[in-house]
């Protein structure tokens, strides 16, 4: 499925319009896509991607960059991020959100397969996490989701692997955990609007073993 970049941005338009003066997201999807005659990726792309200067000065002194992250514990939002990870290596559309967020269109939460790309996107992370000088990471996986188990104890030979500090765990609720977290690895609006700061991990990834040129909506839409 492809994305028509030119017709997200024309709608972006009346979808922030809509958004700022309260409707539901839902039907300003609903409206907005029909109008424009947008795919479900492009309204992923719309939903997760554009958000309205209010939303975006909150987020903005969330984020932390990777320089002051040095002795911090970091709670990772386990499917969350490894789907952007490995959506991008898939070749699949990857952009940089207007809050400065990566983000992929990926609609596989409950769907999640492992695959070989899952070892290889997760190798790269535990080959370049130690610049990151962290206290300790802990991921957390969804558990009713299948294949949460397994992911756990992949991430966690590699942790043993590579000689850091941390975890994996397959929890009930990770959103109750990562809201309540001093530092997240979250693209979750929700939990970026709880927790108290956040990284953009699987961004962070991506930028620096595969950089890319990344299409930036903070640009396109000033």
């Amino acid at each position: 499925m492809m994305v028509n970049t030119d017709r997200i941005i024309a709608a972006s338009r009346d979808y922030l319009y809509l958004k700022r003066r309260g409707y539901s997201i839902r039907s300003v999807l609903n409206i907005v896509g029909d109008r424009f005659q947008l795919n479900n990726q492009e309204r992923n792309v719309l939903y997760r991607g554009f958000f309205t200067k209010k939303e975006v000065k909150g987020r903005k002194s969330k984020v932390i960059q990777e320089n002051g992250l040095r002795g911090k514990g970091l709670k990772v939002d386990g499917y969350n991020q490894l789907i952007t990870m490995e959506s991008y290596r898939k070749g699949s559309f990857v952009f940089i959100s207007t809050d400065g967020i990566v983000r992929d269109t990926a609609s596989i939460y409950r769907s999640y397969k492992l695959s070989d790309i899952t070892e290889e996107v997760l190798i790269k992370l535990f080959k370049n996490i130690d610049s990151l000088y962290l206290e300790e990471i802990i991921f957390y996986f969804d558990e009713p989701v299948s294949f949460s188990g397994r992911l756990c104890d992949i991430v966690n030979r590699f942790i043993d692997d590579y000689g850091v500090s941390g975890g994996a765990e397959a929890v009930k609720s990770p959103d109750y955990i990562l809201k309540n977290a001093d530092l997240v690895a979250t693209s979750d609006s929700i939990v970026m609007g709880e927790a108290g700061g956040v990284f953009d991990l699987a961004g962070w990834l991506i930028k620096r073993v595969w950089r890319p040129e990344l299409l930036d909506f903070r640009y396109l839409m000033k």
